[in-house]
């Protein structure tokens, strides 16, 4: 996957492609694999891959209630929801990319800074394009100019801490990781997603990073916590059940959509696909952080 991101970043720079066809690849991951890894939540609650969704109505109204209130915080103050959303993508993506133990608190907080330092970095190195949203996003009182001042300084500071973060890695990498040879292998992976991150374009990167990267490990996860093997069969299996929620989550995806859109501003219809992304995702980081504890505890 590492290789294929790395083709789609030379690819990228040396093609040019519009934006609208970037954002095609982007809605393309999200329909393919980004959203349906968040489709098999209820299974995940339920710990069972084979369970009938009707079993688990409670837990399903819950889901949904979460989905609306946050929503609603979306609604009511953009700039908070927009924290919050950093907040928890970072340590979701943080603990994706994690090759480590994950017991305590210090080792679940190293990854979750990691993840805070990776989503800064990649909005800063691209913020020319990101601006757009941010400015819609918060119909704000910062500036543009204020915007990529801020980029200016958040970039190296990001780089900074992911450097001591490393340095603090090798030297406990002993109580950090299962093996040593495992921090090194972190260290090439993060070295390529950096790259990744820093010459592809936005919409190129993030496709690559959260349509097949993040998705495809999360799928694997959940592979291996129902003791799947690693075969077609059991892909297809999470691909199949995944699909009735998947479908749900589509059509009300495309029903926020159409309903906010304004036809008078193209970077609406962007932020609002990035808007009901993230009120995906609360929810769906409560369950899978359930799903990495329960591992943990069977792995002690």
């Amino acid at each position: 996957m590492l290789l294929i991101g790395l083709l789609l970043t030379i690819l990228s720079n040396w093609l040019v492609v519009s934006d609208a066809n970037q954002f095609k690849l982007l809605l393309f991951s999200m329909v393919l694999l980004g959203v349906p890894h968040g489709a098999l939540d209820l299974y995940i609650e339920g710990k069972d891959i084979n369970s009938k969704y009707q079993k688990n109505k409670q837990f399903l109204w819950k889901y949904l209630l979460n989905i609306f209130l946050y929503a609603s915080l979306w609604y009511v103050s953009p700039i908070i929801a927009l924290i919050v959303f950093i907040f928890i993508t970072a340590y979701h993506f943080g603990e994706i990319d994690w090759m480590g133990k994950s017991d305590s608190w210090s080792q679940k907080f190293i990854y979750s800074l990691l993840g805070m330092c990776w989503i800064l970095y990649f909005l800063s190195v691209n913020i020319s394009s990101a601006l757009k949203i941010f400015l819609y996003v918060g119909q704000s009182n910062v500036t543009e100019r204020q915007w990529l001042h801020i980029a200016s300084l958040v970039s190296p500071i990001a780089l900074i801490f992911i450097l001591a973060t490393y340095i603090v890695l090798f030297v406990k990498r002993k109580y950090f990781y299962y093996q040593s040879s495992h921090f090194y292998f972190s260290l090439i992976q993060l070295i390529i997603l950096l790259i990744i991150c820093h010459f592809s374009t936005l919409w190129v990167g993030f496709g690559f990073y959260f349509g097949l990267w993040h998705s495809i490990l999360s799928f694997d996860k959940i592979r291996s916590s129902f003791s799947m093997p690693d075969t077609l069969k059991s892909w297809t299996h999470l691909l199949n059940q995944a699909m009735p929620f998947s479908i749900m989550a589509w059509i009300g995806m495309l029903f926020i959509m159409f309903t906010f859109y304004s036809s008078k501003n193209s970077t609406s219809l962007v932020t609002l696909l990035f808007i009901t992304l993230s009120v995906l995702t609360l929810p769906h980081l409560q369950v899978f952080t359930k799903l990495k504890l329960n591992r943990s505890e069977s792995n002690s």
